[in-house]
C-alpha cells in the first residue's frame, strides 16, 4: 500500500475514536469511562475487572480507577467473585439509568449511521474489518 493511502487509512481510523471520545466528553466522560460503561450496560452478566481489562485490553490501574469513580456515584455494586480474588460488577438502578441516558444518544446515532450504509456496503465493510484484523494478528505474532 502506497504511504499515503495508509496515512489516510489511519487518519480516518484515529477520526472515528474521536468522535467517540468527543462524545464522552460531551458527557462528562472519557473515551475509557464510556467504553467501560458501554460493555457494562450490554452485559448479560456481570464482569470482573480482570474480564473488563482483558476485553478492553487495558491496563489494570485505567480500569480500576473507572470502576471506583463509578462505584462512589452509586453506579456499580461490587460483590466478590467465586474465585474470591475478583469482584463481579454490576450495574445498580441509578447506573442502569445512567448507562442508558448515556448510551441512548450514541446508540440513535449509531443506528442513523448505519442506515446509511447499504446491506451490501455493511457486509463488505465486516468482511474487510475481519481480514484486517486477522491480518494484523497474523503479523503481530
Amino acid at each position: 500500500m502506497p504511504e499515503r493511502e495508509l496515512v489516510s487509512l489511519k487518519k480516518s481510523w484515529h477520526q472515528v475514536d474521536t468522535l467517540y471520545d468527543l462524545y464522552a466528553k460531551s458527557r462528562g466522560l472519557n473515551f475509557t469511562s464510556i467504553l467501560v460503561l458501554q460493555l457494562l450496560h450490554e452485559a448479560e452478566e456481570d464482569y470482573t475487572q480482570k474480564r473488563l481489562c482483558e476485553k478492553l485490553g487495558l491496563p489494570k490501574q485505567f480500569v480500576n480507577a473507572i470502576i471506583k469513580s463509578f462505584w462512589e456515584q452509586g453506579y456499580v455494586t461490587l460483590k466478590e467473585a467465586k474465585d474470591r480474588r475478583n469482584k463481579e460488577l454490576s450495574l445498580t438502578e441509578k447506573g442502569r439509568d445512567y448507562a442508558a441516558c448515556v448510551m441512548k444518544p450514541l446508540e440513535d446515532a449509531e443506528a442513523a449511521m448505519w442506515e446509511s450504509f447499504s446491506p451490501n456496503e455493511i457486509s463488505l465493510l465486516k468482511n474487510m474489518l475481519t481480514r484486517y484484523t486477522k491480518a494484523l494478528e497474523d503479523a503481530i505474532s
